[in-house]
């Protein structure tokens, strides 16, 4: 597969319709992987993964891409740009690490920062944003490693777990970007 980003340990290419396997669904409906995101709070099929996949590959407004592995080229997550503002030069970043071997190991730290870099530089974005539930302290602590502020709150916002968690909102302007 074509290589469009590439960092040390890890590479990005488009999604396409391979990637919506049974692996890339157990992702969705692992509570572990989902905890803290919007994604997981009902069941998914491979049929409605399918349909995502193709559905996102022909939007103009949503730039999503598979995070690789370098090694073994195996497809371990996603990460997106969307919600772009044009005039005001403004988007909303998304990431999945789906597959756990993956987890602690600075991956969610590269290619956040590839793909936050490319928003800045090829796409001319000067402020990348996103939102983060509270009960995800690990992703927390990577978007202030990267350089995110803090922007925003909404206490309460989000249900999971039988508890309700606040929303926070973050974002980052290029010369933050660490």
């Amino acid at each position: 597969m074509s290589r469009f980003l590439e960092g040390e340990k890890i590479y990005l290419r488009a999604l396409t319709l391979s990637d919506a396997n049974d692996e890339y669904l157990s992702w969705l409906n692992d509570e572990e992987t989902t905890r803290g995101l919007a994604s997981g709070i009902f069941p998914s099929s491979l049929d409605a993964l399918k349909k995502f996949v193709e559905g996102i590959s022909n939007k103009k407004d949503v730039v999503m891409f598979a995070i690789c592995d370098k090694a073994n080229d195996q497809h371990i997550g996603n990460i997106k740009l969307d919600n772009f503002d044009w005039v005001s030069r403004t988007c909303e970043l998304g990431v999945l690490i789906g597959n756990k071997s993956y987890w602690g190991k600075g991956i969610g730290f590269e290619v956040c920062q590839l793909t936050i870099r490319y928003a800045f530089q090829d796409l001319n974005i000067r402020k990348v944003v996103l939102a983060v539930y509270e009960n995800n302290p690990a992703a927390v602590k990577l978007y202030e490693k990267l350089g995110f502020q803090h922007e925003g709150r909404l206490r309460k916002q989000v249900f999971e777990g039988g508890q309700y968690f606040d929303k926070l909102y973050m974002g980052i302007f290029a010369e933050e970007l660490k």
